[in-house]
């Protein structure tokens, strides 16, 4: 069975492709010596003449052995044994070595130049993708970087889906390789982004569990004297993300102004929970009202800290006092284990299996069920785009099907 690399490979053969330019060159008498003007295409594919010395004196009978000195240059050349450095600029050579170095090594070089830009997750993330899918299926096929086009991008998508991952899971592979390549698209190391070329990996519509409203409240008042108290709370009413009530801080809550802003969250490292300044995404960054229930509940735990430092003394971790949501000795939670714990909780209280992250969907539920306008529901739980809330949640938007169905009925139901 022929691999998708492969079937890439030979597409692109049969084709007759060829996307490297060979290095050609003609031979230049000049003061009495012989040159190889070297044509050199830059990445923009613009055509430029090099001059080089060939060290060999134009005489009568030479012109054979100037034609073979050349020959040699242009063969290590386009073997990128040597490079065009004489006339390239240190910017020019570092392009051309990155526009000639192979797939895989330079997926690596980006990801740690580009490690300053993300968290430490997003970089184990990357690098788990890079290593354990890309370069195993980039390797064999031998490409540089500016040999890559659409075709091998889709073929490794195809193999991906193949080997068994979902369409969204190949989609987060799709946005690691277009940040790549658009990396070396701004630097002008390649003109164009390949994997604008390719087709998007699609996915199947995830469909959330989630709870009514009464369902919620029989889970808080199950939860309630549980060290989760607050963060399932804080999750049920507002629908934030994991990440985003780990993260809440006490300089967050607005008492004066009833206002809860949303500005960091804390994700799983290696080293334990790790607090962050930069959210999922600009729309992440959001103000919601202090409502007057959570606004109770949070004097009561910020009562029971100040309680427990003061009988703990020196074993209380004062690190972590700017936070709301730690344990009793003042720790932070560790986002994988409210997730597992969350789940023991429904399981000790006989209530219907959800994930902690459907009390977000449950969130949007109650609000769409109430006729909030799915603009408003977007900003509440600080989607990025229209379109993201829509895709997620319409097909719980019960009431306003209900409300057509009336409408047609009373149309075409009626008598003449």
């Amino acid at each position: 069975m022929v691999c998708p690399a492969e079937q890439a490979q030979d597409t692109r053969k049969e084709k007759g492709e060829h996307r490297l330019k060979r290095i050609t060159g003609h031979l230049e008498e000049k003061n009495g010596k012989w040159y190889a003007a070297v044509n050199h295409y830059d990445t923009d594919g613009k055509r430029r003449v090099k001059w080089h010395n060939l060290d060999l004196e134009a005489k009568k009978g030479s012109k054979k052995e100037a034609a073979e000195r050349m020959q040699k240059l242009l063969d290590k050349i386009n073997a990128g044994e040597i490079y065009l450095a004489e006339s390239m600029t240190h910017a020019e050579r570092e392009r051309n070595r990155i526009a000639n170095s192979r797939v895989e090594d330079y997926l690596l070089e980006w990801l740690d130049n580009h490690r300053v830009n993300i968290t430490k997750g997003t970089y184990t993330d990357y690098e788990r993708y890079i290593r354990n899918r890309m370069i195993p299926f980039f390797q064999p096929m031998e490409l540089t970087v500016k040999e890559v086009t659409g075709d091998e991008i889709n073929a490794f998508y195809q193999a991906m889906l193949k080997s068994g991952l979902k369409g969204a899971t190949v989609q987060r592979y799709h946005a690691v390789l277009h940040l790549a390549f658009k990396s070396a698209v701004k630097r002008k190391i390649i003109p164009t982004n390949p994997v604008d070329q390719a087709d998007r990996p699609k996915s199947q519509q995830f469909i959330g569990s989630y709870y009514n409203a009464d369902e919620i409240k029989q889970l808080l008042d199950a939860a309630r004297g549980d060290e989760l108290y607050i963060v399932i709370m804080m999750a049920a009413y507002y629908g934030l993300r994991r990440s985003e009530v780990l993260g809440l801080k006490w300089s967050a809550i607005d008492f004066v102004s009833k206002q809860v802003h949303v500005r960091h969250k804390v994700l799983d490292e290696d080293g334990g929970p790790e607090g962050y300044d930069v959210m999922k995404t600009k729309s992440s960054y959001r103000t919601l009202p202090l409502l007057p229930q959570i606004e109770e509940e949070l004097l009561r735990e910020k009562k029971r800290q100040e309680e427990m430092r003061a009988v703990m003394k020196n074993a209380y971790h004062k690190e972590y006092e700017e936070y709301i949501c730690v344990d009793a000795l003042g720790m932070l939670f560790r986002p994988s284990y409210v997730s597992s714990h969350f789940e023991v909780i429904l399981k000790r209280n006989g209530l219907r299996k959800i994930r902690f992250h459907d009390l977000r969907h449950s969130v949007a539920s109650l609000l769409l069920s109430n006729k909030v306008p799915m603009k408003m529901i977007q900003d509440w739980l600080g989607h990025s785009d229209m379109a993201t809330t829509a895709n997620i949640y319409s097909h719980i938007d019960s009431t306003s099907k209900l409300e057509s169905a009336a409408t047609i009925g009373r149309a075409l139901g009626g008598d003449d």
